[in-house]
C-alpha cells in the first residue's frame, strides 16, 4: 500500500479533541525499517512502499505529513477513543524468531486532532517499546492480516498492563529515525508547527 505525502506548504490548524475520552482505541499498521532492530518506520523505502513519514513519533502524531488510512484516522479523531496502538511486522532478520511476526510496539494517547488541507492528523503523548517488550498480536488473538482494528476496553487494558513497568524507548527510537533520515526526507522541518516540541530537533541540538 502506498501512502500520500503532504508538501511543505500545507497549513496546519489545531482542533481540540473530545474532553472525556474512553479507555479504548484502535490499531493501525505501519511499515517497519528492516535496517533497524528498533520499531521505527521504513524511512529508506526498503520495503518498496515509499519513504514513510508515519507514525511521526518525533512529535507524537499520526498522518501528520502523509495520508495513510486517512478515513480511519479521521474517524478516530472524531471518536471518544483514547489510544492509537501502533502495530508493525518485524522485518529485521537479526531479531531471530521475532522477524516476520506482528507486534503492537507502542501507542499515542490522543490529545487533539489537526487539519492540513483536507486531511486530518492526531497528536498526543507517544510511547514506544522494544520488540522484546512489545505485545504479540497472537497473544491478543488478532488476525495476522489486519492492518486496522477497533480495540475494546478489555483488550486496551491487556495492552496497557503489558507495557506497564517496561522501558519507554521513544527517545532511542527518535534518535534512530534521525540517524537513518540524514537528509530529512521524512521531516517537514522548515514548515513544521511543532518545532519547539520535536524530539528529533532536541536530539540533534544535543549532539
Amino acid at each position: 500500500m502506498t501512502c500520500e505525502h503532504a508538501n511543505s506548504n500545507n497549513k496546519t490548524v489545531k482542533n481540540e479533541g473530545p474532553a472525556d475520552l474512553e479507555e479504548k482505541g484502535r490499531v493501525k499498521f505501519f511499515y517497519h525499517s528492516p535496517s533497524s532492530k528498533l520499531p521505527i518506520r521504513d524511512i529508506l523505502n526498503e520495503q518498496g512502499a515509499g519513504p514513510k513519514t508515519e507514525p511521526h513519533i518525533e512529535i507524537g502524531a499520526e498522518n501528520y505529513l502523509g495520508d495513510c488510512y486517512q478515513r480511519y484516522i479521521r474517524n478516530f479523531a472524531k471518536s471518544r477513543e483514547k489510544y492509537l496502538f501502533l502495530m508493525t511486522r518485524c522485518r529485521n532478520k537479526d531479531l531471530g524468531d521475532k522477524n516476520n511476526k506482528r507486534f503492537i510496539v507502542g501507542y499515542i494517547e490522543k490529545s487533539f486532532s489537526g487539519e492540513r488541507d483536507n486531511s486530518v492528523f492526531i497528536k498526543g503523548p507517544v510511547h514506544m517499546y522494544s520488540f522484546d517488550d512489545s505485545i504479540s498480536t497472537l497473544k491478543l488473538k488478532y488476525s495476522n492480516r489486519i492492518r486496522m482494528k477497533l480495540v475494546n476496553e478489555k483488550d486496551t487494558r491487556t495492552i496497557l498492563d503489558h507495557f506497564n513497568g517496561k522501558e519507554d524507548i521513544v527517545m532511542v527510537c527518535v534518535e534512530a529515525v534521525a540517524t537513518l533520515d540524514k537528509n530529512s526526507l521524512t521531516c517537514n522541518k522548515n514548515a513544521c508547527l511543532f518545532k519547539k516540541e520535536c524530539l528529533r530537533r532536541k536530539i540533534l541540538r544535543s549532539c
